[in-house]
Parts: C-alpha cells; structure tokens; sequence
C-alpha cells in the first residue's frame, strides 16, 4: 500500500557512455525515483529535500537532527556501504536509509536499511563516501530529508485515486525515452547488444548478468521488478474503493511481473546462452504492450 501511494511503479533504463568497462553497469529500474516525494504529497504530508555540495555541512545537519532524538532519511550510493555487499561497479545512488545514531568515539554510524531487519554500521568514512558520491545517473548529492505532518492525512480513497493517477501519467507520457513505457521499448533495443558491449572473453562478463538479475529479481524489488508490489496494492485499493476492475488489473499486474521474473533468469542464464538476450528482448516487448493497455484500463477507472 505505501508503494502504490507513493506512485511507486516506474520504469528507467540507463545506459551510460562508461558503462561497465570502466564505471557503471547499465542500471534497470522499476522503481519511480521521487516515491518518498509521491507519497508525502498524496498523502498531504510536507517534505523538504536538502542537499550540499560541502560534506562538513552535510555531516553536521545530520548530527544536529540526531542529536534532538530525530532519525534522519539520506540517499547513499550502494557499494561505498559494506555491509550491502555490493560489487564495487554496481553504484546506485538513490538507496533511501534512515541514520539512527552515531558515535562519533567509535567512528559509527547505526543504520536503518529496509533490506536487514536489524540497525546496520558503517563506519562514518563509508557514510561520507557513500553520500557525496559522485557516480551518475543518480549521484546522492548530500541529500536528507526532513518532514512536517499535519493532523489529518488525505482521505485513503482520495490518495489512491491521486496516486494512481500519478503513476499513469509517468508510466505513458515520460519525458524521455528512458523511462516509462517508452523506456521498456527502448530496454528492448538495447538489450541485444550487451553481448558486444561486454564479450565473453571480458573478466566481468559472469558478473555483469548475475548483477543485472539481482537489480530487477531480488535487490528490493519485492520480485518481478515491483510488479508484484503494485499488483498487491491495485487489489488491496480495489477493495477499499469497492472497485472489482482494480483487482482484476491488479491480477494482470502479477501476470506482468511474472514476464518480468522470466525475464531476469533468461539474462542470468545469457552467459550459458548468448541467443537468450534475443528471447529477453521479444518478451520486454510483449510487456511494453501489456504494461501500455493495463496503465490505460487504470486511467479509464479513475
């Protein structure tokens, strides 16, 4: 439910000049990347973003909230944080924790990360390294995030409504071909390249398809590329709203994120079998079609 009120459903691919030879793999997204901004807003909570290019101000606003009992919500770019294990070409900069506390004697700070059920540690060179990263396309710039919440939320229904709303406006019209449906397409003609981009022969070949498995299968995305998460939240919204036709495309949303799920094996498996990136591509097309017609059936409900 949080994940369909923050418009959470989005598509990205980026694929950028370095790649993965010297910087970055491609990254393949289902995730809208201002969720915690969509969610505040249809929620009718107020959210400001912070962010400096100084990492002494960054570091001392944070110890000032937590040092007034308030957990502080920064964005860090993945493998400067050990304890996510990450390989070090694997940078995503817009992972959301929340810092809990620190100590500043043992150099440690304690973090909230939706990924472990604990409070994790870093030490506070990982976190100034993780935050001021510089990586592209989503370089974390500092940022944190602090909240004002009013006595009453948006009326549940209402926030559906806008919710849903969001998500097909940025899921049909992107306004680049890297997002949205036209991003899917766009995947779809890319995709066959990979195996000229990064030969067999390269010492990162294994490496780049399991990665590209584990961002869409298994890092966070509840499976299916957050498919199965919005099909969750399209039957639960049905439900409330007493509207059959948001369970029914709620099912076709799992069925979506069951093409999604076979498209990530047929990329783990290209190292055994480079004509895979061929059958991965036909299948990103049906789902471009499939994802166009569903977004559709939803802004025809609203």
């Amino acid at each position: 439910m949080i994940f369909g009120l923050g418009s959470g459903l989005g598509f990205v691919y980026w694929h950028g000049k370095k790649m993965v030879l010297v910087s970055a793999y491609p990254f393949v997204g289902g995730r809208a990347r201002d969720t915690h901004k969509n969610l505040c807003s249809n929620l009718g909570v107020s959210v400001k973003v912070n962010r400096t290019s100084s990492k002494t101000r960054a570091y001392d606003s944070l110890k000032d909230l937590i040092s007034r009992n308030i957990p502080v919500m920064i964005l860090v770019d993945m493998p400067y944080l050990k304890y996510l294990r990450m390989p070090e070409q694997a940078h995503f900069g817009a992972h959301a924790v929340v810092v809990a506390g620190l100590d500043e004697d043992k150099g440690m700070v304690y973090i909230a990360d939706t990924m472990f059920k604990g409070l994790q540690t870093a030490t506070l060179r990982e976190l100034e390294e993780a935050r001021s990263s510089t990586f592209k396309p989503f370089p974390p710039q500092n940022r944190w995030f602090t909240f004002k919440f009013p006595e009453k939320l948006t009326p549940i229904e209402e926030a559906i409504r806008n919710a849903i709303a969001r998500t097909v406006t940025s899921m049909l019209y992107p306004p680049i071909k890297n997002l949205g449906v036209k991003g899917i397409y766009h995947f779809a003609s890319e995709i066959v390249k990979w195996p000229e981009m990064l030969p067999p022969g390269n010492e990162l070949f294994r490496q780049f398809y399991e990665v590209m498995y584990v961002m869409m299968e298994e890092d966070g995305t509840g499976g299916g590329l957050f498919r199965y998460l919005y099909s969750r939240f399209l039957k639960e919204a049905g439900e409330l709203l007493g509207k059959k036709e948001l369970e029914e495309l709620g099912q076709r949303y799992h069925e979506i994120g069951q093409r999604w799920t076979a498209i990530a094996r047929l990329i783990r498996e290209t190292p055994k079998d480079l004509s895979n990136v061929d059958e991965a591509r036909k299948t990103l097309l049906e789902v471009a079609k499939e994802e166009e017609k569903v977004l559709s059936l939803l802004a025809g409900i609203l």
